[in-house]
């Protein structure tokens, strides 16, 4: 396979450090359809989490005879843009290779900032007029071949609300869409970003694994050189 864009989501055995056992990678048409792809399933090397079992349903033995974990890296065809809902965590979960993420759930709270959820789920039962029919729909929720068929639904709204013209424009917007207005944890959670002080932001920034998106919104408030 050879495209520019994929919507991809992953399964894992767990939040923090997790591996992949469930990968879907489909291939993102420049009318915003599904082309080809895959759904395919790996063996981890260590025990799933409960929660993760709780969350994808998917039980150890049924992954015996698979590949193991992996292979999912070597499985993801090359691209330019890996778009996903948190598309973070499934870019790390597959290596960080070198691609240009676009993420659908920070895009969603950048168009409907209203919402009370911005989970995948929360999302397609907004945009979606027949709420039975996405209902069905979400029954199948957290297997990854069916979350990125939602997630292509959810994708095609956003493009339509915002009116972007083509892939570049859509990483734009994400990239502008990540850098928060509010602080999403710690002592200033839900605080605005001007209102942190310049103490704490200079603390947050010598800090191990910070995200690179608060400090752009640090600067952009002058909280930060």
């Amino acid at each position: 396979m050879n495209h520019e864009a994929y919507l991809v989501d992953t399964e894992t055995t767990d939040k923090k450090d997790g591996e992949c056992i469930e990968l879907a990678c489909y291939a993102l048409t420049p009318s915003c359809e599904l082309g080809e792809g895959f759904a395919l399933r790996y063996k981890p090397s260590k025990p799933m989490a409960w929660g993760a079992m709780a969350t994808h349903h998917i039980l150890p033995h049924e992954l015996e005879a698979c590949p193991p974990h992996t292979q999912a890296r070597k499985d993801l065809p090359a691209m330019t843009y890996m778009v996903g809902h948190n598309i973070d965590f499934d870019w790390k979960v597959l290596g960080e290779p070198p691609v240009k993420r676009i993420c659908t759930l920070a895009l969603a709270r950048y168009v409907w900032p209203k919402l009370d959820s911005h989970s995948l789920s929360a999302v397609l039962y907004y945009v979606s007029s027949d709420k039975e029919g996405a209902r069905e729909m979400l029954r199948g929720a957290h297997s990854a071949h069916v979350d990125v068929h939602i997630n292509q639904i959810v994708l095609r709204h956003i493009i339509e609300q915002t009116k972007v013209k083509n892939i570049q424009e859509l990483w734009e917007l994400s990239e502008l869409a990540r850098i928060p207005t509010v602080m999403p944890f710690g002592k200033y959670r839900d605080e605005p970003i001007s209102r942190v002080d310049k103490g704490y932001a200079l603390w947050y920034s010598k800090q191990p694994d910070t995200d690179p998106y608060i400090l752009i919104a640090f600067r952009k408030a002058g909280l930060l050189k």
